[in-house]
């Protein structure tokens, strides 16, 4: 239960805007926060105590935007926007508040124990997390309400066009084969509903008299997509899924990727996050 909480998909911040208000916002928030309760011996400053507290505060800046501008490019892999999960995100928020408490700490033993009260490293790892604690945690849910708000707004729009756009009936004819090229999946283009993955196999789910049927073939998605280059409407919406636009009736949204709703079918079809939103609308004009 508990694995399968944290490998839930969870909101990457792309925008690089949100990235530097974000981190603009947080550090401020902990300049703030120092200033007006000057816990941990801070009080006990004398002088220039605004200047020396402002180091706190551009320590946690230049960590957040190293997070957010240079580790993406430096862990490439791990910062997939497609899979990031709540297991990532959990790592993440720990080793920023590591790295931010090592500095603190080198920090505030360069000022040295003459001005502001010393402490240890694990003290400052306490402190860190103590004092992140709230505004991460609110930072969490706003980006989880913001995002999902968004992507509520795009799927309806969307979703409308589409429920307004006439249909227009194309019999090509559309052929699947296997990778033994022994056994092959025959059926016209309109009654294609999307492929699905099976690990070495795939699942072609098609209408048949106005039915969903499903008929299993070996083959990968990526060698099918092949087969299926030529038809401008089928496209790989996911990993795992392969989508006839034309039969799509329905878009839903959250705060980490979109849904495809199609008539009769009984699960909906995940949109990759990194899947461009402009080829949905397309399919909506």
């Amino acid at each position: 239960m508990i694995k399968e909480q944290l490998n839930k998909p969870f909101p990457y911040i792309e925008k690089k805007t949100h990235r530097i208000v974000i981190s603009l916002v947080f550090s401020l928030f902990i300049f703030l926060f120092l200033m007006i309760f000057q816990p941990f011996g801070l009080d006990d400053i004398q002088y220039y105590k605004p200047v020396l507290i402002s180091g706190f505060f551009f320590i946690t800046l230049i960590v957040l935007l190293f997070r957010f501008f240079a580790s993406p490019i430096i862990f490439k892999k791990f910062h997939n926007p497609d899979n990031w999960t709540v297991k990532k995100n959990l790592i993440t928020i720990f080793f920023i508040h590591l790295a931010i408490a090592i500095f603190n700490w080198i920090y505030n033993f360069l000022v040295g124990e003459e001005i502001v009260v010393q402490h240890n490293l694990f003290s400052f790892l306490f402190i860190t997390i103590s004092v992140g604690f709230f505004p991460t945690i609110i930072l969490i849910i706003l980006s989880e309400k913001y995002l999902s708000k968004k992507h509520n707004e795009i799927a309806e729009n969307i979703t409308n066009k589409i429920q307004l756009k006439e249909k227009i009936s194309e019999n090509k004819q559309i052929k699947i084969v296997s990778e033994n090229k022994k056994e092959h999946i025959s059926i016209e283009l309109d009654q294609l509903i999307c492929i699905k993955s099976e690990g070495n196999y795939a699942s072609v789910y098609f209408y048949e008299n106005e039915n969903v049927k499903k008929q299993l073939i070996r083959n990968s998605l990526t060698k099918i997509k092949e087969q299926l280059i030529i038809f401008e409407n089928i496209k790989r919406s996911h990993r795992s899924y392969i989508v006839n636009f034309n039969n799509v009736e329905k878009i839903s949204g959250n705060a980490r990727n979109y849904n495809l709703h199609i008539a009769n079918l009984d699960f909906i079809i995940p949109v990759s996050r990194n899947f461009p939103k402009n080829i949905i609308d397309k399919y909506s004009e």
